[in-house]
């Protein structure tokens, strides 16, 4: 087993973050025009750009240097997971770090394109954060958003050198890529949504999968009922009496299957005022008889999902 090395006494890294030379997408950014008053106040330093999980650092002494942007991040010595952050990147293993803007002007001006450029110049942003990254997705990784907080796209710059066929092969590359990107964003915002509702104690363990995936196709209904979960309060009294009323719950969710799956004469069969109930009649109106059909009818209970979200795309409610 490996020795535990001794920590140095400040856990620092230096680095440039960013320059003006064309990246791997074809644009530039201008290092001289990011506005880092704001993030100056709220130096954050996050890892892959996930705003949703504590930072692992802070960074200090930004500046610009040479028409780079560079500057220093301190890990906190007091978090497990920065200290082996730290140690990656003293013995190698990580060296990039990514930031992410608000694009507030970008320009087609000939005098700021160069050779190769294929999208605008953005020549004024707005610094949100700074992250560690395993794999930058550019050489001078940026991610770029709106300042509504979307996803922002560049327009390709019309280069009449390039024959049609060229065009139309590249750009329906970059609509594939963009595609992949916004398909994988949707992923994120699904997976942070149902977490934070975890951490919140609404969602249980079980319902993770099934919240994840239903937010991926309609992120604002998932977020409003996730909302509306209230987090159940535990004292030290409903702790010491939990387990006596375990089998108090027990018998009344025997008794809500029976109701539902059961009439009078013990045959089987729905009850004649819930038949021609929806996904969202029974969410609203009961349920926990929704919890017991997924687990007792799984198949009627994804008929009506179904249902749902189709009735959902044609209302156009879908993740952003």
């Amino acid at each position: 087993m490996a020795k535990e090395r001794a920590l140095p006494e400040v856990l620092e890294k230096d680095f440039i973050i960013c320059d003006n030379t064309l990246n791997r997408k074809g644009w530039r950014l201008l290092v001289a025009g990011i506005d880092t008053e704001g993030f100056n106040k709220n130096p954050i330093c996050c890892v892959q750009h996930d705003t949703w999980m504590m930072p692992v650092g802070k960074w200090k002494n930004l500046k610009i240097d040479k028409d780079q942007l560079i500057g220093t991040v301190t890990f906190d010595k007091n978090d497990p997971d920065a200290v082996k952050l730290y140690w990656k990147y003293e013995d190698g293993f990580m060296n990039a770090v990514s930031l992410h803007i608000i694009i507030m002007e970008e320009s087609e001006e000939p005098s700021l394109l160069v050779q190769g450029q294929r999208y605008p110049t953005i020549t004024k942003s707005e610094l949100l954060e700074i992250s560690l990254v395993t794999l930058p997705g550019q050489k001078n990784a940026v991610k770029l958003s709106t300042p509504e907080g979307g996803d922002y796209t560049l327009n390709i710059i019309n280069n009449q050198k390039q024959t049609k066929v060229e065009t139309k092969e590249k750009d329906n590359k970059e609509v594939e890529n963009l595609q992949l990107q916004l398909d994988e964003q949707k992923k994120l915002n699904a997976k942070n949504l149902v977490k934070l509702h975890v951490q919140r104690g609404v969602v249980q363990e079980a319902e993770t999968e099934h919240l994840t995936k239903l937010a991926e196709t309609d992120y604002p209904t998932v977020e409003k009922m996730l909302d509306a979960r209230t987090p159940a309060e535990k004292t030290e009294k409903t702790d010491k009496t939990e387990k006596l009323s375990e089998t108090a719950e027990g018998k009344k969710l025997n008794e809500t299957i029976k109701e539902f799956t059961q009439g009078a004469d013990g045959s089987k069969k729905a009850i004649d005022d819930r038949k021609n109930w929806t996904f969202l009649d029974l969410y609203k109106k009961d349920r926990e008889a929704l919890s017991v059909m997924q687990e007792k009818e799984p198949e009627r209970y994804k008929a009506l999902e179904l249902a749902f979200n189709k009735e959902a795309e044609t209302m156009s409610l879908k993740a952003e």
